[in-house]
């Protein structure tokens, strides 16, 4: 089964990811990009990303400097590949019969080529249970492959079905397997 939730930002698809994962819980192997937020003003600063299993990194941040931008945050590729990198081979190994996490395929993770290439194996093989976020516009050619992938269940997150997605979604890793 792949599912792949796309919105505007803002909408909830971190958060409807980290319940997902939650109530699957050892059968969730992934990760999810998360805001930073400076603790005195509430402005954010940066973006960390988050595996299952509980690692996390600074990999985008308004103070990086780096030839990678998304806005004014600096994108350091490095740290992100560090995090993602050996998960995926994690996932390579034990990932039969578990469910992938990915949140997302946007503009930062996108900077890194390692990272594109193992998306595209674990996305277009057809044994790979996957719920996946995208941007809502293709900004990149591999989005707008994960959103045209036949085999997939394309949800765009709105506020009126937000609050049901994630008993749907569990419904279609339950009930429709394969």
């Amino acid at each position: 089964m792949k599912v792949v939730v796309t919105g505007l930002p803002g909408i909830g698809k971190t958060t409807l990811i980290k319940k997902i994962a939650h109530n699957l819980g050892k059968r969730a192997i992934g990760f999810w990009t998360e805001e930073v937020r400076d603790r005195k003003t509430k402005k954010r600063i940066g973006f960390k990303v988050i595996t299952t299993e509980g690692e996390q990194m600074l990999f985008a941040s308004k103070t990086f400097s780096s030839k990678y931008l998304v806005g004014s945050y600096g994108v350091n590729v490095e740290r992100f590949e560090r995090i993602v990198l050996p998960l995926f081979e994690k996932i390579k190994k034990e990932g039969k019969g578990k469910v992938i996490i990915v949140d997302e395929v946007g503009k930062m993770e996108l900077f890194s080529k390692s990272f594109r290439n193992q998306i595209r194996d674990i996305v277009f093989n057809p044994t790979t249970d996957i719920i996946i976020t995208i941007p809502l516009r293709d900004v990149h050619p591999l989005v707008r492959d994960i959103r045209r992938l036949p085999s997939a269940v394309l949800i765009e997150l709105n506020k009126e079905n937000r609050e049901v997605m994630e008993q749907e979604i569990l419904k279609l890793f339950t009930q429709g397997r394969g």
